[in-house]
């Protein structure tokens, strides 16, 4: 408990070391809370703090994404396509949320590959 305690005092002072003038503390505002952490972490040993950080960071905040992927999912399970296999949907899924192709781009690229 007293390392961890150590560690957020140092962690403390390096934020204010972090944001001592203006110039800095616009830089440092203008950062995502991610990079804030990253550059935190790594400028000192806070081994107690970064798995909390980590989880904290890991939890979503809304359930924004989860919904949009309910929401593919029921727009390419339609009733013309019912008698998709989940295995079909699910690689659907992961092309249309992980490329950033027209479906002519990605139809020319598997043939390019494939040649």
């Amino acid at each position: 408990m007293d390392e961890l305690y150590d560690e957020c005092v140092t962690a403390t002072s390096l934020l204010e070391h972090l944001t001592k003038g203006p110039q800095e503390k616009e830089k440092w505002q203008s950062k995502g809370t991610a990079e804030k952490c990253i550059e935190i972490l790594q400028a000192a040993d806070l081994s107690n703090i970064q798995p909390v950080v980590s989880f904290v960071l890991s939890i979503p905040s809304s359930t924004g994404f989860a919904e949009r992927i309910f929401s593919l999912m029921k727009n390419k399970w339609t009733d013309v396509r019912n008698k998709c296999s989940t295995e079909i949907i699910r690689c659907e899924l992961i092309v249309t949320l992980n490329c950033d192709m027209s479906c002519s781009e990605f139809y020319s690229a598997v043939l390019k590959d494939n040649s």
